[in-house]
């Protein structure tokens, strides 16, 4: 796939991978729609795309809100018509805490944003994607929905959608096949996604947020480094370029796929190869 012309609807990218993402694909000649729930930083972003000489549209979008959705909908093709690629890239940051403390509340939260607004967005551009037989769905996962390290004791409804996105795109891979339409499912390794100096965002369930080292315990150190979002942005792309299914920033992540398999998907293998 190559992307001059072409314009591509990022959600969640008015920071951290997906602002990443959005500013390589514009330098590449993408057209680019950045929908946040955050729309001044969205705006922001598009901006200093356009700044260089880029074509880009910064909106709100809660991908929770049919409405909302529909109206970036109109927006986007009054401004760049069909979209050709939508990354599914918006995400509930993860619910720290333990699972008994974990109220329920939070697991409607993120089915609604991780599962349901990918639901939403995919809903919104398959018929003219599907109509001229072509165009592509990326949904963003995580690379503990295929490598489940220990960190998911800490956020185990976050994981539950990561897991679910990677179904979903299992799926939409063999419904899609037959109209032309590519399926991507990228599942980027530990990220440096927040604003912030040092690392991803996190809530908080009402308990203590682990330590770094607590949340890392018995996690392979070829996993336990954070990448930097312009690192995971390349790999994305690249991935697409090539036209994979599967792509991860998780560095070997193949090599240590295999080994779950044949440890039989059992989870805790992953710690005792770790050597925890």
């Amino acid at each position: 796939m190559e992307f001059t012309q072409k314009t591509v609807l990022i959600t969640g990218a008015a920071t951290g991978i997906g602002r990443a993402t959005a500013r390589q694909l514009a330098g590449m000649g993408a057209r680019i729609v950045i929908a946040d729930l955050n729309g001044e930083k969205a705006e922001a972003t598009a901006a200093s795309i356009r700044a260089e000489g880029n074509e880009a549209l910064g909106m709100r979008c809660d991908v929770t809100s049919d409405d909302e959705v529909a109206a970036l909908m109109r927006e986007v093709g009054a401004r760049f018509g069909a979209v050709d690629v939508l990354i599914n890239n918006a995400s509930m940051p993860p619910i720290a805490g333990n699972i008994e403390d974990i109220p329920f509340a939070a697991w409607e939260d993120a089915l609604q944003v991780n599962v349901l607004g990918y639901v939403r967005m995919i809903r919104a551009v398959l018929p003219a994607m599907m109509a001229r037989g072509s165009g592509c769905v990326v949904n963003t996962a995580s690379s503990l929905a295929i490598l489940p390290d220990p960190p998911t004791r800490f956020q185990i409804p976050y994981t539950t959608t990561k897991a679910a996105q990677l179904g979903m795109a299992y799926g939409l891979a063999h419904a899609l096949r037959p109209h032309g339409v590519q399926v991507s499912v990228f599942c980027p390794s530990i990220t440096a996604t927040s604003d912030r100096p040092g690392g991803q965002s996190l809530t908080t369930s009402g308990t203590e947020i682990p330590a770094m080292l607590q949340f890392l315990d018995g996690v392979d150190p070829r996993r336990d480094k954070p990448a930097s979002a312009e690192f995971a942005a390349s790999v994305l792309i690249e991935g697409l370029r090539e036209d994979k299914f599967l792509i991860s920033s998780q560095v070997g992540y193949e090599e240590q796929i295999v080994e779950f398999a044949r440890d039989g998907l059992d989870p805790l293998s992953l710690v005792r190869r770790a050597g925890a």
